[in-house]
């Protein structure tokens, strides 16, 4: 049988706050008695799919804010992300760098990439990409051989990266793939960077991850729709003032062979993609923690999501799917 690709938008949390997405629209908004602000949206392609950036703002200076926010998620999708030209590029074809010349945001996924690896069992690894480009995601998904499978988990995961004196390397063929930690991060950045610039209120999503949150006299609170993985309805509703939402699924890039359903989380005990977790979602403090703890916790399954220390998330849900198709919904903590 051909496989068949299915490569559905990651963004099944989107914030649907002002009906349809379209390019920069406008709201007036009455905070106070006093202040008269205006609510500006975009919807932009960066980082492989779709940023949505909300700002409540003078009238001023919002628009200003947006164009900005946009502005830091280009610059940092070409630095960060795996089909750019900037640090990470560099560091994947020289296979080392300086400790001391790693940019504030690399050190910060390394490092945060670390420790999630070490609370996870290495169930999160960010030193994959060999082993996704083995497997085609997202362009070319399709069904390697084993021993490709083979040869690239070898040179795949954190242990083929090490630091001796100052610098960090890389083994032979290891390539860094920030992608399931990078989208919450750079939504993290863009959503501090939209309150420095003076956005009373603002909202960040990049494909399904989400950072949100505003001063307590906007009394802003964010709606977001969290999508059955396996059907087109809403599966519920939440409701936070301030925040980070992440979501992790096996229907966001995938492809059928004899049957077989194959998604782009792949296990990196196996070399093969995970399989029995429909989706997870995390809702924390900041959306790189809960991107990297979705995406763990969707291979570990709910042995890894009862393992996760209470103080790094507030809600996690996970949705199992058995062998019959029988869809179940597992969930710890609370918002």
């Amino acid at each position: 049988m051909k496989p068949v690709r299915k490569n559905i938008n990651s963004g099944f949390l989107l914030a649907l706050l002002l009906g349809g997405l379209v390019s920069a629209i406008l709201v007036r908004v009455f905070v106070t008695g006093r202040d008269e602000l205006l609510e500006m949206k975009n919807r932009t392609p960066v980082l492989g799919t779709f940023a949505t950036y909300i700002v409540i703002a003078e009238r001023e200076t919002a628009a200003l804010i947006l164009s900005s926010m946009d502005s830091l998620a280009r610059y940092l999708d070409n630095e960060l992300g795996v089909y750019g030209n900037g640090e990470l590029s560099d560091l994947n074809m020289g296979g080392y760098v300086l400790t001391h010349e790693l940019s504030p945001d690399m050190k910060y996924l390394l490092d945060n990439s670390l420790f999630i690896s070490s609370i996870t069992d290495s169930l999160f690894d960010p030193a994959m990409g060999l082993l996704v480009n083995t497997w085609g995601f997202p362009d070319d998904p399709h069904l390697p051989d084993s021993a490709e499978i083979e040869r690239a988990l070898a040179r795949s995961g954190l242990v083929n990266v090490r630091i001796s004196g100052d610098t960090l390397l890389l083994s032979s063929g290891t390539l860094l793939d920030f992608g399931a930690i990078a989208k919450g991060y750079i939504a993290d950045r863009i959503y501090s960077h939209s309150r420095s610039l003076g956005a009373r209120a603002a909202l960040v999503e990049i494909g399904g991850e989400i950072r949100c949150g505003g001063d307590p006299e906007t009394a802003r609170l964010w709606r977001l729709a969290v999508r059955n993985p396996r059907g087109d309805n809403i599966m519920e509703m939440i409701e936070i003032d301030s925040g980070a939402v992440a979501t992790s699924g096996d229907y966001e890039s995938y492809f059928f062979d004899n049957g077989i359903r194959f998604c782009h989380i792949l296990d990196p005990r196996t070399g093969y993609p995970e399989s029995g977790v429909a989706s997870v979602t995390v809702i924390c403090g900041n959306a790189a923690f809960g991107d990297a703890l979705a995406t763990a916790v969707s291979v570990g399954g709910i042995d890894t999501a009862e393992s996760i220390p209470d103080s790094l998330f507030s809600l996690i849900i996970v949705v199992t799917e058995d062998e019959n198709g029988e869809i179940t919904e597992w969930r710890r903590g609370s918002i």
